[in-house]
């Protein structure tokens, strides 16, 4: 008996194994060797040195970039996360209440989430252009050109960009969420002579609680560790988030102790802000089962 468990243990480590190994090889020890490399000097020639916290110190007191990339980082995530949240529930509850479009619709917001990222990209890029389509429509009205890339629009034209290529996913998500919510609730919600507003605030936002946090969690992540737009479309200081700094510590200036000690930095903050959201937003989060 003991034999055939001994064999179903190894079966199943058998089975995970190829997980296990990936994970140790491109999770664990990548991990394990940047938390070394923060505490040395490195220029990716030599051998590294170590200094100690001297590279957190650094970052935190001599670093120019550092507080405004945590600065545009924040910026970044909370209105992405604020407008593809509201504009995803919102197109998802006006979606639902014409079933009869129901899939046109769903699949028409949906394209922009299955589109290549860089392709996507240069879409935007080629929209955003002195001479592209948004700049010409302006010119047509009589308006002055943008320049959607300059320092004091580069962010809010990378929010447009991210919204709108991360709104068809959050409309999958609420479409389901808001077609469960039981329909004998909003009967007796009828009943009682209940606005349209009040039977979402009390029928349906609680419903979709879940929905709602795990897509608000998710998005605190992505916006935290973003990095693509501003790499593609560029836009200077205005938009150097965290990752992207990191990058540049990397690979142009081939600083690896201050990169890995950001990159822990990044994590510590990620970690903190998703335990806060955990924490307190989950108490707000309601389950069918009543847990």
């Amino acid at each position: 008996m003991r034999r055939k468990k001994d064999k179903t243990v190894l079966q199943c480590l058998a089975y995970i194994s190829p997980w296990i190994i990936g994970f140790l090889c491109f999770g664990l020890f990548p991990m394990g060797y940047s938390l070394y490399m923060s505490f040395c000097s490195y220029q990716m020639v030599g051998e590294p040195k170590f200094v100690g916290f001297q590279n957190y110190i650094d970052l935190f007191t001599t670093e120019r970039y550092f507080l405004k990339t945590i600065e545009n980082t924040f910026v970044f995530m909370g209105f992405t996360t604020v407008f593809g949240m509201g504009l995803g529930l919102g197109f998802a509850l006006l979606i639902n209440s014409i079933p009869k479009f129901k899939r046109f619709f769903q699949t028409l917001y949906y394209l922009p989430a299955i589109l290549p990222f860089i392709a996507g990209t240069m879409l935007w890029e080629s929209m955003y252009a002195q001479y592209g389509i948004l700049n010409s429509v302006l010119n047509t009205v009589g308006m002055e050109r943008v320049k959607f890339m300059s320092q004091d629009n580069a962010m809010r034209s990378l929010i447009l960009m991210a919204v709108w290529g991360n709104i068809g996913g959050k409309i999958t998500m609420f479409l389901p969420a808001v077609a469960g919510v039981p329909s004998e609730l909003m009967e007796s919600m009828d009943l009682d002579g209940a606005s349209s507003w009040k039977k979402f605030v009390h029928v349906t936002l609680p419903m979709i609680s879940p929905t709602i946090f795990y897509l608000l969690i998710m998005d605190i992540i992505g916006g935290l560790q973003a990095y693509g737009p501003m790499m593609m479309l560029g836009g200077g200081t205005a938009t150097r988030t965290a990752t992207l700094q990191i990058y540049n510590y990397a690979m142009t200036d081939r600083m690896m102790g201050y990169a890995s000690a950001y990159s822990w930095i990044v994590f510590v903050i990620v970690m903190i802000v998703t335990f806060i959201f955990f924490k307190f937003g989950g108490r707000k989060v309601y389950y069918a089962d009543g847990d």
